[in-house]
């Protein structure tokens, strides 16, 4: 793993046990980079671990439901030994439970991407994301080292507060509006 600023190809290791989602998401990665992606990939957790003690990753693209090992087993894992954590995890999965993103992130996940159904948001999440790697790698968490209580209330809280925020956001801006168009008028 080098500096983004030097590199020549990106070494990604896909977790997904579908080869339709892992054509899906090659397509989306290699359209999403600048630089050529070398994928390999692993269709159950212990092909990753087999994969990433051969040769560690520039990235992590992890699905959580796979056979054998979940990919809340292989995070623990990876973010648990001193030598791995320094990957980046991106969790990739159709789950949006706030369960499962608090766990990735409790585990000492980089990043959580759930599986959108549009081939050119996918593309879009995974640029940000590769834009963004080198800023990644140099958060070490282990697994265990983030309480994930920023996710754990209830979905109806969330929800709350969120309809909150976006009515303050819309009141603001109707006032901004009425007052260009005083200045104007």
């Amino acid at each position: 793993m080098s500096d983004g600023r030097s590199r020549k190809r990106w070494d990604v290791i896909l977790a997904e046990d579908s080869d339709d989602y892992a054509l899906l998401i090659q397509i989306a990665l290699q359209r999403a980079s600048k630089l050529p992606v070398d994928l390999r990939r692993a269709r159950n957790g212990d092909e990753v671990i087999e994969l990433i003690a051969a040769s560690p990753p520039d990235l992590l693209l992890l699905d959580l439901k796979m056979p054998g090992r979940s990919g809340h087993e292989v995070l623990e894992l990876v973010k648990g030994d001193q030598r791995l954590r320094r990957i980046p995890v991106a969790v990739l999965t159709s789950s949006d439970r706030d369960e499962d993103v608090a766990r990735s992130y409790g585990l000492g996940g980089n990043h959580f991407i759930t599986k959108p159904e549009d081939p050119a948001d996918l593309e879009a999440r995974l640029r940000s994301l590769l834009n963004n790697l080198s800023e990644l790698k140099r958060i070490h968490r282990g697994a265990g080292a983030l309480e994930a209580s920023a996710v754990q209330p209830s979905s109806f809280a969330v929800r709350r507060a969120l309809a909150w925020a976006m009515a303050v956001g819309t009141l603001v801006a109707l006032l901004l509006f009425a007052l260009l168009t005083d200045v104007i008028g």
